[in-house]
């Protein structure tokens, strides 16, 4: 542990601990839990155990962790999500077609939860919402023109977080 007088500006302790010099003592430090930050932050933590052989730095351990989660959950999701789990086909050709289209339907769903997690979607509808939403739109043919109706409140929102023009015709 750092000694305390290298601690007192590190907002990575000053969060959690009142760290100040102690008036009674020449050289001394006083160091007190904020006992309410503790308790918020230990009631919204969770636990995560890393074991590992090779690596000795928990930060890099938990690094590999996560990128290697990352993984993990693509390879969930092009087989729950985009339904190649098994894929059902009897050429080399056909199973190498559907699982290139798997991945790009990956890539696309990715950059998708992106823009939905930096615009602030996630917190107001699911992906299949959005795209439920978005699949609402309608198109009117008359004569040999195509009408879009307008855009709902929400469909609005999605073209807004996409940096998208509102569609006014096709």
């Amino acid at each position: 542990m750092n000694a305390p007088e290298k601690c007192t500006n590190e907002k990575e302790h000053s969060k959690y601990l009142y760290i100040r010099k102690s008036s009674s003592m020449a050289s001394g430090y006083t160091v007190n839990v904020r006992e309410d930050v503790l308790e918020e932050a230990i009631g919204t933590a969770g636990w995560l155990v890393v074991i590992s052989n090779d690596i000795k730095d928990p930060k890099e351990a938990l690094r590999i962790y996560r990128a290697k989660d990352v993984v993990e959950k693509g390879f969930l999701r092009l087989k729950c999500d985009l339904d190649l789990g098994r894929l059902r086909v009897h050429s080399q050709e056909r199973m190498q077609n559907k699982v290139f289209i798997g991945f790009v339907a990956l890539v696309l769903r990715s950059a998708i939860h992106k823009v939905m997690s930096d615009k602030g979607l996630c917190e107001k509808m699911t992906m299949n919402q959005l795209i439920r939403t978005l699949s609402k739109l309608r198109v009117q043919e008359i004569g040999k023109e195509q009408v879009v109706f307008p855009a709902t409140k929400a469909q609005k929102e999605i073209f807004y977080a996409f940096e998208l023009d509102e569609p006014m015709s096709l």
